[in-house]
């Protein structure tokens, strides 16, 4: 067995073997060379000398990749994160995925970091097919699929299970507004509580409600899209024209997914069914807009998962953050 770094040359056998990887189960999306190329190789935060290839008699029988993100180098208590590991079927269980893990470790220590973790943060993360479902997929996985080969095997290496993360799924094809939702709105209109697509000229306040949700994330969605030449619909709760409440831009993507950016309520306002209003009503409006469907993950301690599953959605696929530290 020969351990060595990732050049570009391997590039097409490490798609190979991806290929390989992906038949097995058909849980992760079927990809061509120049897509894998893109959500990989060239992706930004890709790093070559934490990618590490094994070859058995000169052939690419493993494959894993690590990087420590430099927007972290300030944090210190940030991870390095494996995002790819792939080990041949007909040579695992042979100490070569103990030996990839212990270089993408090593290479993680060296650059600073004490603690590894597969999670979405690391950035690249791996399409998957939405089990039972027609071709539908999520974007990203994001952390270590439960009970998976993989799971087990970061298991017995040290890992812990930090945190829970559950893929929601949801066909649009019958959706309806729930009559409880509906009913609750109409209670809400009545008393100036509005949800409705944004309108500039009608409603007031978003600046100062990016600032009140103390949601970083949330309030650069909102920011990016309204500086668009045409930014992108989407609803908002408003008390008498003021922003109370917000969902991501609306829009279809190619794949015939309804994109979610997120939902969210200004604490004041909260637990008078606004959150399930906005999320409802994003839901209906996305199959206005001729998608099929919608997929999201979100943390198991979120208490907004019971908006989703109010919605209709179901948890499609329950995921590991998994982290070890290393000193």
């Amino acid at each position: 067995m020969e351990y060595m770094i990732y050049q570009p040359e391997d590039q097409k056998e490490i798609y190979d073997l991806f290929c390989d990887f992906q038949k097995e189960e058909n849980f992760y999306m079927d990809l061509t060379f120049e897509q894998f190329q893109n959500k990989l190789f060239h992706h930004p935060e890709f790093q070559e000398a934490g990618s590490f290839c094994a070859r058995k008699n000169g052939e690419l029988v493993g494959f894993a990749s690590a990087l420590v993100r430099k927007a972290e180098d300030t944090n210190p208590n940030a991870s390095g994160y494996i995002h790819t590991f792939i080990v041949k079927k007909e040579e695992r269980r042979q100490g070569i995925g103990s030996k990839l893990l212990s270089l993408c470790e090593q290479f993680i220590l060296e650059h600073g970091r004490k603690s590894s973790r597969l999670v979405f943060l690391g950035q690249i993360n791996w399409p998957w097919y939405i089990p039972h479902a027609d071709k539908h997929f999520h974007p990203g996985a994001p952390a270590v699929r439960i009970n998976s080969e993989m799971y087990i095997f970061l298991y017995h290496h040290g890992y812990f299970v930090n945190s829970i993360h559950e893929g929601f799924h949801l066909p649009l094809s019958q959706y309806e507004l729930p009559e409880s939702v509906t009913k609750k709105m109409k209670e809400n209109e009545a008393k100036g509580l509005k949800i409705e697509l944004y309108d500039p000229n009608k409603h007031y306040g978003i600046e100062e409600f990016c600032d009140k949700i103390n949601n970083p994330g949330f309030a650069a969605s909102i920011r990016g899209n309204l500086k668009r030449p045409e930014p992108k619909p989407f609803l908002v709760a408003s008390d008498h024209g003021k922003v109370v409440g917000w969902t991501g831009a609306i829009y279809t993507e190619s794949t015939g997914r309804g994109h979610l950016d997120g939902i969210c309520v200004d604490p004041d306002v909260r637990g008078g069914g606004l959150g399930k209003g906005l999320f409802c009503t994003l839901c209906y409006e996305s199959k206005k807009n001729h998608a099929t469907y919608m997929t999201f993950f979100t943390g198991l301690d979120n208490p907004a998962r019971y908006i989703y599953l109010h919605a209709g959605f179901q948890i499609a696929q329950s995921f590991a953050d998994m982290k070890k530290n290393l000193e």
